[in-house]
């Protein structure tokens, strides 16, 4: 024990291992026994403040050669005390072929580079969700990032409104839930508008991270985006129409596409809106606006089966 106390910082850290954006930020080495002790103390600490989420930046993409192996050490200092801590890795995008090992120590990884309230960073996200659709699952979630809504940017000179439209923001909030990313707030909470608070805490929208299972796309062209997902107690179906044109467009939704069953009569709720509607029939059109989207909720329990 006596030698693992005498390790100082200078026989752990690699300082060929630096941070690109803070180079006064090291790795450790791996093949040091004082790393693992190092990690084990720092962690120690934390579980005495109570702490249950830990956040590891300038690791997630692995850019240094020990990553992988600072992940495991990690992962290791969290089980050695038994108190339950989230793990988040930082910054993305994430590699997908390591998809099995964030799995495995991590809870949440960050699958995109820092996100910005433009709509170039929302529309990106479209296709990392694809790539990740599949590796979702309990207790490990591919990270979106934070949501940059209401007030932002003081950490980077003055205090703004969000870039983001109202319809982006709805988008923005609409793709992360269906998704099921982790939901992190990046504004100054005192400084919330009704309508942004309104965006952040819709019951319905929020349902679809916990209570949703088989989350996919469907489709997604330069156009339009569709996904849907499956309510995990009234087998309700939740389905996505995302339209990424700079433009209002109307989009074609055939329902045999998205449901299981084939239903020619249901009751559809949007739930941005809280307009409800009935539908004849398995095709229905549906307008968007630009940078918009339309969330909607069947109730296959009001439907009438087509038994024809």
């Amino acid at each position: 024990m006596g030698s693992l106390i005498e390790k100082k910082a200078n026989q752990i850290a690699d300082p060929s291992s630096a941070c690109s954006w803070n180079p006064d930020m090291y790795g450790l080495l791996p093949g040091e026994q004082g790393s693992q002790v190092y990690y084990d103390s720092i962690f120690t600490l934390y579980a005495e403040w109570g702490v249950d989420f830990i956040k590891c930046d300038d690791i997630c993409r692995m850019d240094a050669a020990s990553a992988r192996e600072e992940i495991e050490m990690l992962y290791r200092a969290i089980q050695n005390f038994g108190r339950p801590m989230v793990l988040s890795l930082s910054p993305g995008p994430a590699l997908i072929e390591e998809a099995g090992h964030y799995k495995s120590f991590a809870n949440m990884w960050r699958i995109t580079d820092d996100l910005w309230d433009n709509w170039p960073n929302i529309l990106d996200m479209f296709r990392r969700c694809e790539f990740w659709q599949g590796h979702v699952s309990e207790g490990c979630y591919p990270d979106c990032d934070m949501l940059p809504l209401g007030v932002i940017g003081k950490g980077f000179g003055k205090e703004r409104k969000t870039g983001l439209t109202e319809d982006e923001q709805k988008t923005m909030m609409t793709l992360w839930c269906i998704f099921r990313s982790p939901l992190m707030i990046g504004s100054e909470l005192t400084l919330l508008d009704d309508r942004t608070l309104g965006l952040l805490t819709n019951r319905k929208v929020l349902r679809l991270l916990s209570q949703t299972q088989n989350n996919r796309q469907l489709e997604r062209n330069d156009d339009f985006c569709i996904w849907t997902a499956e309510d995990t107690e009234d087998k309700s179906v939740y389905i996505a129409v995302f339209n990424l044109m700079d433009q209002p467009q109307e989009i074609s939704l055939d329902l045999k596409t998205c449901l299981q069953e084939d239903f020619t009569e249901c009751t559809v709720d949007e739930l941005w809106t809280g307009e409800t509607s009935g539908i004849n029939g398995s095709v229905f059109e549906i307008t968007v606006t630009a940078h918009g989207v339309k969330l909607f909720r069947l109730q296959p329990d009001l439907a009438t089966k087509n038994t024809g």
